[in-house]
């Protein structure tokens, strides 16, 4: 018998928790308006409140999701908004499935995921499910690709995703509540519910987001024929509170919760007749923050517990697994000014995670004392940023040292490089997981660097932007999972990732017409070099699931309150084995976004739109798992 995805009462009650809150601020709320601007791809202007990334990540390529688009994915999950609107690879199982993001021809483990400064992957399996975190949560979204374990911590070897909440603000006459509900194909149904009020001492928000499905969409089999897919319904709930208290002028303590529940039923791939299988994932992350500003120092604590649970049951096998990991992090930071173009950073994370069953084996400490300095010659011409950590992970020492360097030419040309080392410790299922784990494992280690220069023109109502990156990564001891009905993780000996990216953008502003074209791309070998086997096949040969080529094209256009874009994307071949004997086809897709705003008594609404795979492409991200033909999600948003 099937089982379907039950919410568990702990989320009912998270949620109408959040709708009492939010209901309390509607009675006592003003009119609010937001005027949302758009944030070109490191633009001058500060594109995060953490100065980790704000002021110590010279030489480095960045990206920031501008608050627009962040606003019309906001009733989506992260992995939809990444895959769409940047050229990074986000292998996707479905629908409804596991979706993770890998960077550079890196593995999902090697890419770093954080939220407010604070690492999400999971500590058990090493990774993050980008498709179980919602865009609403998110007020500002950056890329960092390529390695800068000094600032973010080992493991950071192809780049960073970096989540931020809202920041609190101290304002008598701030209130503010919106809510949206959305539908779409496959009997998805989608609501949420959004609201701050503040006060001269205090800040209060809180969010909360539900979502169902049954993902019964058309997919075609490898004989051509069209079937329905079966056992995909999905159920999720959500919610994230915020409260600050202003000691005073200088000090200010905030708190972060974030609880969430997503259960789903997990579709069967093309070699299954059928599946029952169900996985409930449940997440509860906190972070308690205390801010010092003063006019050149800046000090910073921060503590954090986050709680997560994956059930899985194959009642078809007789199969039902639990897998809990707790993670303790706290970190204590001080910025100070030294001149007018110097400046330090200093900060101490430290990092407890553990599968509560008492083995002691099965627990990892991260110690580590981290430092970056930041300095600007030449009348703020050349930027550099120099970084180092010291970590001990268990009883293994190690460090990692950066450097970074951006030097404008002109004002409409720009140079930057950096190099950074590598390290990543095989996460706890890589050790211990029964069956399958490998307590042989060896850390993969290595150098990375990169360079590149951005060209900006400005001529009239028409502007031009390109930007273009060349890196090469070195890793020993890369890990890979390989297997046959036990899959276990080894250690491939050397793995070399080199590519080229490009970032190219128009844009021509006329009266009220806004028309931008941008198209991304990137060329990626990931190639093993070495390996421990003698007669290896997979020497020469790209490493699984890291696409050679990637490439999007996004076309907007804004005419008053309406907004209209296409967005096409191109993956090529993913590789499923090491030797290349197996393999996925490419795929392109198409989809359509609109989105029109007006006000009605000083009300704001927004309709919105999308019809993804509008060309009915028949693609499978990762092997086995096909994604539906084409489809649509609409909504309207209101704001008070």
């Amino acid at each position: 018998m099937r089982k379907k995805a039950n919410i568990p009462p702990l989320a009912h009650s998270c949620f109408l928790l959040c709708l009492s809150i939010f209901t309390t601020i509607a009675c006592r709320g003003q009119v609010h308006h937001d005027t949302l601007m758009s944030v070109d791809i490191r633009a001058k202007k500060k594109v995060s409140s953490e100065a980790r990334l704000d002021v110590f990540s010279s030489g480095q390529k960045i990206s920031s999701i501008d608050s627009t688009t962040l606003q019309q994915y906001s009733n989506q999950s992260i992995a939809n908004l990444i895959s769409q609107q940047l050229p990074v690879f986000v292998k996707s199982y479905s629908f409804n499935g596991l979706a993770t993001v890998s960077f550079r021809g890196a593995s999902a483990a090697q890419s770093q995921v954080m939220w407010n400064g604070v690492p999400i992957r999971n500590a058990a399996l090493g990774v993050a499910d980008i498709s179980t975190l919602p865009v609403l949560f998110a007020n500002k979204v950056n890329v960092v690709y390529g390695s800068s374990g000094a600032l973010y911590g080992s493991g950071n070897i192809g780049g960073a995703l970096l989540i931020e909440s809202e920041k609190a603000i101290f304002d008598t006459g701030h209130r503010s509540l919106s809510g949206s509900f959305g539908t779409g194909s496959f009997n998805q149904f989608s609501g949420s519910i959004k609201g701050a009020i503040s006060r001269k001492k205090w800040y209060l928000s809180a969010n909360a987001f539900t979502q169902t499905a049954q993902n019964n969409y058309p997919y075609k089999t490898s004989s051509g024929s069209e079937q329905k897919m079966q056992n995909g319904r999905l159920q999720s709930v959500s919610g994230m509170m915020k409260t600050a208290y202003k000691l005073d002028n200088n000090n200010v303590v905030d708190i972060n919760l974030w609880y969430q529940q997503y259960a789903r039923q997990i579709p069967p791939a093309l070699f299954e007749p059928y599946s029952v299988k169900h996985q409930e994932d449940n997440s509860f992350r906190t972070v308690a923050k205390w801010t010092h500003n003063a006019t050149r120092h800046n000090l910073y604590a921060k503590a954090s517990f986050i709680s997560d649970l994956i059930k899985y049951e194959d009642s078809s096998v007789q199969l039902s697994t639990s897998n809990q990991v707790h993670q303790y992090y706290i970190e204590t930071g001080w910025k100070q000014i030294l001149g007018n173009n110097t400046q330090l950073l200093v900060f101490t994370p430290v990092q407890l995670s553990a599968l509560p069953n008492g083995v002691d084996s099965q627990k990892q400490t991260r110690f580590a004392l981290a430092t970056a300095l930041n300095r600007k010659f030449a009348n703020k011409k050349v930027d550099l940023s120099v970084q180092a950590r010291a970590e001990l992970i268990n009883n293994t020492k190690i460090f990692l040292p950066g450097f970074g360097l951006s030097y404008r030419i002109a004002e409409w040309l720009g140079l930057r490089g950096n190099i950074q080392r590598t390290y990543r410790a095989p996460s706890l299922n890589e050790l211990y997981y029964f069956p399958g784990g490998n307590t042989n494992l060896k850390p993969e280690n290595g150098w990375s660097g990169d360079m590149g220069y951005r060209a900006t023109a400005h001529s009239g109502k028409l502007s031009f932007i390109h930007d273009l990156s060349a890196f090469s990564r070195n890793i020993n001891d890369w890990i890979v999972w390989l297997g046959g009905a036990v899959w276990t993780p080894h250690n491939l000996a050397k793995v070399h990732s080199r590519g080229v990216e490009t970032e190219n953008r128009i844009a021509y502003k006329t009266g009220n017409w806004r028309i931008n074209l941008s198209v991304n791309t990137s060329y990626i070998l990931s190639t093993t070099t070495a390996s421990y086997v003698i007669d290896d096949a997979s020497i020469g040969k790209q490493i699984p699931y890291a696409p050679r080529y990637n490439g999007r094209l996004i076309l907007g256009v804004n005419f008053k309150q309406l907004y209209v874009s296409y967005n096409h994307s191109y993956t090529g071949y993913r590789f499923i084995t090491t030797d290349e004997s197996a393999y996925l086809e490419p795929y392109q897709t198409g989809n359509i976004l609109a989105a029109y705003t007006f006000d009605i008594n000083k009300i704001k609404l927004q309709l919105n739109a999308q019809y993804n795979n509008i060309y009915g492409a028949n693609y499978s991200v990762a092997g086995f798992r096909p994604m539906p033909l084409s489809n649509w999600i609409t909504g309207i948003r209101i704001t008070l």
